[in-house]
């Protein structure tokens, strides 16, 4: 445990009182900020100390008073105790961060407001040897700057770096925008986004630069060029090197480029594999993550095309892009994670997945659907069906449930969908129009008349078309008893289609729905 005088002690007394107020105290919504209570005989841990481990671009200027702008980055502490405070400062605004305990993230983000602040992070551990992580979820405004740790035991070594590294660049879907949601809606978050996922996947360190809106070029501050020489998002230096040596850069951008067309689209993801190369060298692999099925002109179609031009360690990723018009939820995230992860394990035999996913694989796979018996839920609370409305709920009743602990019930007019990819392989492509999906599910209602309906809906590569073509939609409706029963529904493609939406619906009623199944034949 370090000592420190009391001269000292009554210094850092008077700063917090200075910042918060006569009495100590200052006001916050919402937050799980509490003042430092003036007798508590905590040691300070000064951010200073070699024994608490930074990732990400913090500005060590003031090596007592790091700041952070970017989300993603981390600073850590190890210690054995039951106590840990931190004291930070928004420079603005609010921002978000998740507190990580040994390895099990809190449930409720932390709010960090404008102005000095202690905050509790943890309380109440048992007297032995902790880990504490605190991660920047938010790129709301101007800096954080940290301010130290309160603790009331002992500052232990922190574990050791990890070995490989990943650097990610790219727009909202890599910073995570609104995937607390499957209402597209909430805030942005970067702990639960696909690069912190992939991260832990593969037990690597990450660097995340990445905000919503950026492109690839010609953007001012926005846009992944800039990223590469911002240390802060809002400032620019082409001589700023922050001193990561990545193992593997994942570019997640081009699609706010559209509008500039394919030969202006593929020169400036030139200029960004160049500055890469000339921040990175030659050595770091390159992977080009792209959407496919979102636009009938999306970089997707000549990313690929634009790799074996330049040449060099360069590969590409595409995932399809099965979300609508709406931002990824954590269950897309994880989809995608899964996706990379798998990837970036293929490069050489330095990677391997080593850890598996906070969430089970978000994308149905071999043309069935993801979590069909609802068992799994996000840390938000998802369960990776969509749904626009109220009136969704899913329950655990083992007792009451056609198989496992869980099952869902639409109140009348309610309903749930989920995306798949209409080819089942997880590939860019159209179908042929020989495709077959078979959807069974079981579903009772609560009175006797009620009614379930399973339509699926037919998009090709452009988005937000699915809806267009009403007479295309194949459905079914079911006449329900109070038991559950097994029904069937199936579907076929026409040439040309890129994803299917499959929805159930209380058309009649309120219906409950288990174990949803979907095959596929070609």
């Amino acid at each position: 445990m370090r000592h420190f005088s009391k001269a000292f002690l009554l210094l850092t007394i008077l700063i917090v009182l200075t910042a918060c107020g006569s009495d100590g105290t200052r006001e916050s919504a919402k937050d799980v900020q509490q003042p430092l209570n003036l007798n508590d005989s905590l040691s300070f841990i000064d951010p200073s100390d070699s024994q608490l481990i930074y990732t990400g671009r913090w500005n060590f200027n003031d090596a007592s008073q790091p700041r952070i702008t970017w989300s993603g980055a981390t600073v850590t502490i190890k210690f054995k105790g039951t106590r840990l405070n931190a004291s930070l400062e928004n420079q603005s605004g609010v921002d978000q961060f998740r507190v990580v305990i040994d390895g099990k993230a809190n449930a409720e983000v932390l709010k960090v407001s404008t102005g000095i602040g202690t905050y509790t992070l943890a309380e109440g551990l048992l007297d032995e040897a902790h880990t504490v992580v605190i991660m920047k979820e938010t790129l709301y405004n101007q800096a954080t700057i940290f301010h130290g740790f309160y603790s009331d035991g002992q500052l232990l070594p922190a574990e050791k770096r990890p070995a490989l590294r990943l650097a990610f660049f790219g727009d909202s879907n890599m910073d995570g925008s609104s995937n607390y949601s499957e209402k597209n809606t909430g805030d942005s978050g970067s702990y639960f986004a696909y690069p912190a996922m992939t991260s832990r996947m593969l037990a690597a360190e990450m660097h995340l630069q990445a905000l919503g809106g950026a492109k690839l070029d010609k953007h001012g501050d926005n846009d992944v060029r800039s990223f590469i020489y911002s240390p802060d998002y809002h400032n620019q230096d082409s001589n700023y090197r922050s001193g990561f040596k990545p193992h593997v850069i994942v570019v997640n951008a081009g699609a706010n480029d559209l509008g500039a067309g394919k030969a202006e689209i593929k020169t400036r993801f030139r200029n960004v594999i160049n500055d890469l190369r000339n921040v990175y060298g030659v050595l770091p692999h390159i992977v080009l993550m792209n959407a496919y099925g979102w636009d009938i002109n999306e970089p997707a179609n000549y990313s690929q095309e634009l790799v074996d031009e330049v040449g060099g360690k360069l590969s590409v990723l595409h995932f399809p892009w099965l979300w609508e018009q709406w931002h990824g939820s954590q269950w897309d995230h994880s989809g995608q994670a899964h996706m990379l992860a798998d990837h970036i394990a293929s490069l050489n035999e330095a990677w391997s997945i080593q850890y598996s996913n906070d969430i089970i694989d978000g994308f149905g796979r071999h043309g069935d659907f993801a979590n069909g018996g609802f068992e799994y839920q996000a840390p938000f609370g998802g369960f990776g069906w969509r749904y626009k409305d109220n009136g969704v709920e899913r329950i655990k009743d083992e007792t009451q449930a056609s198989e496992g602990q869980y099952y869902i019930r639409l109140i009348e007019g309610t309903e749930v969908h989920q995306p798949t990819d209409a080819t089942a392989d997880l590939s860019s492509g159209a179908t042929s129009g020989s495709e077959v999906y078979t959807i069974t599910a079981k579903i009772r209602g609560i009175n006797n008349d009620s009614v379930a309906q399973i339509s699926t809906h037919f998009e090709g590569q452009q988005l937000y078309s699915h809806d267009d073509d009403i007479s295309s939609y194949q459905t079914s409706d079911f006449i329900l008893t109070t038991q559950w029963q097994e029904y069937r529904h199936t579907a076929y493609a026409k040439e040309g289609i890129w994803t299917i939406f499959n929805y159930i619906k209380a058309k009649k009623g309120t219906i409950e729905v288990d174990d949803v199944k979907m095959t596929f034949a070609k």
